[in-house]
């Protein structure tokens, strides 16, 4: 069955504020059925890496925020730590980037909380019987808000061929042992030339899988949480990036759909087709846009969503300029695996919003 995806260009001859088409979009989804007053409801996005300037705007969530407030539900942002070393792999410091990036009180008027803890290890382990996941691991206070709102960037991604909705829900919103359970079918690995013997990891780790051999060594105990890689002090044990591009795309779609229904499709999804970089918002950098901008969309369907927008790529750029940048990645990949999990679907309508 087709689902709904709601779409507002930016085309605005009248020169009315862009930010009402994100507040209709969020009124075709029938926020005010699903959210209640007084429910705390996370509002997802993604921070940017520091130097970073492709990412949403915050000004985008205002409206997002303002509708929330006027249901009387309450808001707060959020994201999750990374799994690689940079400014957003601990809270402290992923705080501070998302300050410095625009997203804080001052701007906002809502709390920025970082939903999987100081090091990305605060998580519920959800149970889902998909053909490569059992469980998974959700970001704590994603999991125990009583519904979200996921405001993403579309654009181009080195693994998945693009990052929309889906990618944000589940690389956002799992953590650091969920980012490597997609990202890697093996477990960490020390170098050893970089490794000082300072014992910090062994420490840190829960399960007593770190053993000291002149360097630190990564046991077959090792459950793959990845909490070693965020307190090492020397950036000495490495994520072995082993994956292939399919496989990260199937596992991001099982994160997607365990992590709604762990919500009880409590989510409604907003792209934001703008500044459509041909890498990641994780990168502390960016290139010129892979095409002009398009407008917003939204809907309750994250594949739908994603496969709508994908297509609106497609036609602005009058080619796929995914595979301009990467031609050995599928990014059908995704929505075939979609439609044999049974989640959302990958056929919808297209309305138009003004």
């Amino acid at each position: 069955m087709a689902s709904d995806v709601f779409f507002s260009p930016l085309d605005n001859k009248k020169f009315i504020s862009p930010l009402n088409k994100i507040t209709r979009l969020l009124e075709k989804c029938n926020i005010k059925d699903k959210f209640k007053k007084n429910d705390i409801i996370a509002l997802k996005v993604h921070f940017g890496e520091f130097g970073n300037t492709s990412f949403v705007r915050p000004i985008f969530l205002r409206p997002v925020i303002e509708s929330l407030k006027e249901i009387g539900a309450k808001p707060f942002l959020t994201d999750t730590n990374t799994l690689y070393i940079g400014m957003r792999s601990n809270s402290v410091d992923h705080l501070h980037n998302a300050a410095l990036n625009g997203f804080n009180y001052s701007t906002l008027q809502v709390p920025v909380i970082i939903a999987d803890g100081i090091r990305g290890d605060n998580v519920i382990e959800y149970e889902v019987d998909f053909p490569m996941l059992k469980k998974i691991m959700i970001a704590s206070d994603i999991y125990n808000s009583d519904g979200m709102i996921v405001v993403s960037h579309f654009k181009a991604h080195e693994l998945s061929g693009i990052g929309g909705a889906i990618k944000n829900v589940a690389m956002g919103c799992g953590g650091r042992r969920g980012k490597y359970d997609m990202h890697s079918d093996a477990k960490p690995k020390v170098a050893a030339k970089e490794c000082t013997s300072c014992g910090k990891c062994i420490k840190s780790c829960q399960v007593k899988a770190i053993e000291m051999k002149n360097k630190a060594f990564i046991t077959e105990r090792c459950v793959g949480c990845g909490r070693c890689i965020a307190v090492c002090p020397e950036q000495a044990i490495k994520v072995d990036w082993n994956s292939t591009s399919d496989s990260v795309q199937k596992k991001m779609m099982e994160y997607s759909f365990g992590i709604q229904k762990a919500l009880n499709s409590k989510i409604t999804y907003i792209n934001i087709m703008t500044q459509m970089s041909p890498a990641c918002d994780c990168y502390g950098g960016n290139d010129r846009p892979m095409a002009p901008d398009v407008g917003f969309l939204s809907s309750n369907d994250p594949v739908a969503l994603d496969k709508a927008c994908y297509d609106l790529l497609l036609k602005e750029a009058g080619k796929d300029p995914i595979k301009d940048v990467y031609p050995e990645l599928n990014t059908l990949t995704q929505f075939d695996y979609a439609e044999e999990l049974g989640f959302g679907s990958t056929e919808y309508r297209l309305v138009s919003v003004e």
